[in-house]
């Protein structure tokens, strides 16, 4: 009964926060969809309101207004009232259109001349203000009785525009001077944003409404929420201010004394908030349903597995108790063992899988014998391969000797030349070496190839005194230097010249090998870098250009490596990056250079 009782809780729980994750999933797209239809109503009338402004009528009448007589500006009024009626005539949510001067002088530009739209003062006063701190930005605000000059025209003005307006307000300025020239407000029946959202049903219960920042009521189809009111929650609004800071449009609230799911969109443009409120009672309805459902399957499921666990319990026993005997046997070290069973049901599975694992470790334990064999033999191979280039640099030590005895000066110089090299590569596993080391690497090397390819170059060096004594890693210019000479001037008829050069960019280190030889053809370049090339026999090393820029990379990074510009038959220079190593306490963790 446990196991069933945590699986009917937790299938609860979970269907539960599932439906009402779609449920908020779905009522941010529907306040979302609502909000984007708003935004777009809104957008037209600040188009209109634009328009409406910078008209050539509207713009001189409000330049000019202050030098008009009586007639002129009764003549101006009405060419602005039968403007404007073409435009809204037909649509009968936009009431009035109130136009002021920079001084408050009032403009009817469009509405009923019987009932006139009049707004108190102080509310009137409180519009011009913020819309010149706005400096032309639209101001979205709402208006009722309370904020009309004559209750006696509020009864026909509420039957027929509506008992609350939504006004529309935003200064304007003189297209030619630049100067501000007066105030525009246009008012529209709040009716017409309600039906934006009016048939929307989210539930039985839920609500939806658009709040200010300040928590003002802009619109609601709650007759119990009043417009142009406070909601009656004042800590509702700073809740919806707090969650939009964080990033969160859905959260839980108490509204009027129900535990409701709230789901919200902001308006920026008019600083609304558009939401949604949910009751939990209706989101756990189906919650509820779900569970009485679950305890009558679990009831079922339990009775089920009373009577089948009887059966099934016959069937498993056996073989579990041949496949524990069996795995004695192997913690014996007996792997010979296997079990046969030929059932397809998951005891099968696990027999079929214990005989693999059991042959499997026989063969992994005979594998390890023979490569603890191998290990053996390659240990000893390695010890003698130390040996040799030992007793080959003492043999040359000899020869070197013998060569000063006979006077043999080019021989004498090869051999050191060649000694020098041999000590560079068994350099006992150091990996970094000073700069000026690694330039006589390159000149013992050039000695001796001089030897070879007689009269065949000539070695520029243009190496700042600076670098001589920063690290560097071993090997890392002789490959580049033998390349051009081999590949580059090789080939080639004539004497040509190699250039090394090296200097300081910044924290950069820059080795620079230049020829002036046959070129490297473009397909060959191309795939330079990209992949190893087949090691050859007449090197000096098994050290080559993919070999040093797979070093470089991964010692210093990615941003460091070697750039190659070659066009064939006039030159080939090959550029070397590598961070500046400061000779005190330089250290580098990676692989010893191979230069058998």
């Amino acid at each position: 009964m446990i196991p069933l009782l945590i699986t009917g809780v937790f299938a609860y729980y979970k269907s539960s926060e599932a439906i009402k994750t779609k449920i908020s999933t779905y009522s941010i797209q529907v306040v979302n969809q609502v909000s984007e239809n708003i935004q777009n109503a809104l957008a037209r009338f600040e188009s209109d309101s634009v328009d409406i402004a910078f008209s050539d009528i509207f713009q001189k009448t409000l330049i000019s207004y202050a030098t008009l007589n009586d007639w002129q500006k009764t003549d101006a009024e009405l060419k602005m009232q039968a403007i404007l009626a073409k435009r809204f005539l037909f649509f009968r949510s936009v009431s009035d259109v109130l136009v002021y001067t920079q001084n408050k002088e009032k403009i009817i530009a469009y509405g009923d001349m019987l009932f006139k739209l009049k707004l108190k003062s102080d509310f009137l006063e409180d519009i011009f203000q913020e819309t010149a701190a706005r400096k032309g930005v639209p101001v979205w605000l709402i208006e009722d009785q309370a904020n009309e000059a004559e209750p006696s025209n509020s009864i026909y003005r509420m039957e027929r525009y509506g008992s609350a307006g939504i006004l529309l307000a935003r200064s304007f300025k003189s297209l030619e001077q630049g100067i501000p020239i007066g105030y525009i407000i246009i008012r529209i029946n709040e009716k017409y944003i309600l039906n934006k959202y009016k048939s929307i049903n989210l539930g039985n219960g839920a609500d939806t409404f658009i709040l200010n920042r300040q928590g003002v009521v802009i619109s609601s189809r709650n007759p119990d929420t009043k417009v142009a009111r406070l909601y009656p929650d004042p800590s509702f609004s700073e809740a919806l201010k707090s969650h939009m800071k964080e990033g969160k449009y859905t959260f839980n609230h108490i509204i009027s004394g129900k535990r409701c799911l709230i789901a919200y969109t902001y308006i920026p443009g008019a600083d609304w908030f558009v939401v949604s409120a949910i009751p939990f009672f209706y989101l756990n309805s189906e919650s509820t349903r779900i569970g009485i459902y679950i305890a009558i399957l679990g009831i079922i499921c339990f009775l089920l597995a009373l009577f089948l666990s009887f059966i099934v319990t016959k069937s498993i026993a056996k073989p579990l108790h041949q496949l524990v005997d069996s795995m004695k046997n192997v913690e014996t070290g007996n792997f010979v063992v296997r079990i046969e069973d030929r059932s397809k049901d998951e005891i099968g599975e696990v027999t079929n899988v214990f005989n693999k694992m059991v042959r499997e470790i026989k063969d992994l334990i005979e594998e390890v014998k023979n490569k603890e064999k191998l290990k053996r033999i390659a240990e000893l191979k390695t010890l003698q391969a130390q040996i040799n280039p030992h007793f080959l640099a003492n043999t040359l030590n000899t020869v070197r000797w013998l060569a000063n005895i006979q006077k043999a000066d080019n021989i004498s110089s090869v051999v050191t030349s060649l000694m020098q090299l041999l000590d560079g590569c068994m350099g006992k596993g150091r990996e970094l070496v000073e700069f000026r080391d690694e330039i006589t690497y390159v000149k013992n090397y050039l000695n001796i190839m001089a030897y070879r390819y007689y009269d065949k170059f000539k070695v520029h060096y243009q190496i700042e005194a600076e670098i001589l004594d920063c690290q560097v890693p071993k090997f890392i210019l002789q490959p580049i230097v033998e390349n051009s000479l081999i590949h580059g001037l090789g080939p080639g008829g004539g004497q040509g010249i190699i250039v090394v050069k090296g200097y300081r960019a910044g924290n950069d280190l820059k080795m620079i090998v230049r020829d002036n030889g046959v070129g490297i053809p473009g397909d060959v370049m191309d795939n330079l870098l990209q992949e190893k090339p087949p090691e050859k026999k007449d090197r000096l090393s098994g050290i080559g250009i993919w070999n040093i820029e797979e070093r470089i990379k991964l010692n210093f990074g990615p941003e460091y490596g070697i750039t190659i510009e070659s066009v064939p038959n006039l030159y080939t220079t090959v550029e070397i990056t590598i961070p500046v190593i400061e000779k005190e306490g330089a250290e580098l963790d990676a692989k010893g250079v191979d230069c058998g």
